[in-house]
């Protein structure tokens, strides 16, 4: 058990919570007519291992690329779970496991969410399952998994004693961009623009003359349960993007607990 992991409980639970909730919100009113209705327990059975090699192979990069940096760590690359999951991902370090989801798992209204978003994208992507199971890899099995690597590393490197959410979450962010912006610039593209697009169209929730940091920490617990949450969590996603010059994954790995 990695007891310096000393973030509440309830950071710990949101950690997963990125651009497939934001569009969530951002896209709640729609149909899911064209969605099945119940879980297909033989289509289970055979999309896990499939995806289970495709998860393990993307871990593994990552903690290799993570050598690159210098530091070492001394917690072995975390375990992986497919399930259900809420958030679509999360990391807990006190198991060190990292749980994601399937696309064959998902609950209508979930898989509506990935429907909508290729709609939204339907004259770069096309439209259909095809196209809603594509959204479903690039935020899912790429962007939340890396960024769920990312709070993995924070745990490696034992830095988060007294940490701030805002500060916790960013670090995560800023980590999965660099990454991402090194190994597949399309996907790096294409999450900033669903960030960007989430940030544009939900309501700011940042009083004037506020900073969004300090407000974010001060207000968490409020914020938590709301659509401003999201709002907070893709700003965060847009900035990290948006830093110049534009860091290396090793920079950001060498900066992980620095403020």
């Amino acid at each position: 058990m990695d007891t310096s992991h000393s973030l509440p409980r309830r950071v710990l639970i949101r950690v997963g919570t990125t651009a497939a909730i934001g569009l969530a919100v951002s896209f709640s009113a729609i149909s899911i007519a064209q969605v099945p209705v119940s879980y297909d327990a033989a289509a289970i059975d055979s999309a896990k291992p499939i995806a289970m090699v495709q998860l393990v192979q993307l871990r593994d990069s990552f903690v290799k690329a993570t050598a690159a940096s210098g530091l070492t760590c001394a917690i072995d690359p975390p375990k992986l779970v497919i399930e259900d999951v809420p958030s679509y991902g999360s990391y807990d370090p006190d198991t060190n496991t990292l749980r994601s989801s399937l696309w064959e798992l998902l609950k209508p209204e979930e898989r509506g969410i990935f429907f909508r978003m290729a709609d939204a994208a339907a004259k770069k992507h096309g439209s259909g399952e095809a196209a809603a199971r594509h959204e479903f890899e690039i935020g899912v099995h790429h962007w939340v998994f890396v960024h769920e690597l990312g709070h993995w590393w924070q745990a490696c490197r034992k830095v988060n004693d007294n940490r701030k959410p805002y500060q916790f979450e960013y670090e995560a962010d800023r980590i999965a961009a660099a990454y991402w912006n090194e190994n597949d610039p399309s996907i790096a593209r294409h999450m900033d623009e669903g960030f960007k697009s989430i940030v544009a169209h939900m309501p700011n929730p940042l009083p004037p003359g506020q900073e969004k940091a300090s407000y974010f920490n001060e207000h968490y617990e409020q914020l938590g349960p709301t659509p401003a949450y999201i709002w907070f969590q893709s700003q965060m996603c847009v900035d990290a993007f948006a830093e110049k010059p534009v860091p290396s994954f090793l920079q950001t790995l060498r900066e992980t607990g620095h403020p």
